[in-house]
């Protein structure tokens, strides 16, 4: 199942650099990947990683509008992912996660844990 964590604004977006430092430096164990402008999948998937754990592999991608990211994963680690998405965000923007077929939405507060967000997809 892929689970997307989205918020829409008009004036604000997760630049390309900030997410990949905040991943090189929260996450170190992340294979990361810039997408080359023009290369194929470039128009949609702007930074790509891919994260193990004892919890499982989760494989993750931020739109290039740099309004979300989607998460392939157990949802544990998904849900570890969300809260520290939530954490780059500004508090005023509301981010939803829900799946990519939205059988279920929420929104996830600024101060969210990891079983806030679990909460959401039950």
């Amino acid at each position: 199942m892929t689970y997307l964590a989205v918020f829409e604004s008009d004036t604000w977006r997760l630049e390309r650099e900030v997410l990949a430092r905040a991943l090189a430096s929260d996450w170190p164990q992340a294979q990361v990947e810039l997408a080359s402008s023009g290369a194929a999948g470039s128009d949609v998937r702007d930074v790509e990683w891919n994260y193990r754990s004892e919890l499982g592999e989760l494989e993750g991608y931020a739109h290039s509008d740099g309004r979300g990211i989607y998460l392939e994963g157990p949802i544990e680690l998904v849900a570890d992912f969300v809260v520290w998405y939530r954490g780059l965000v500004p508090t005023e923007e509301q981010v939803i996660f829900c799946d990519d077929s939205y059988s279920f939405d929420g929104e996830v507060p600024s101060n969210a844990e990891r079983g806030d967000v679990i909460a959401i997809a039950e």
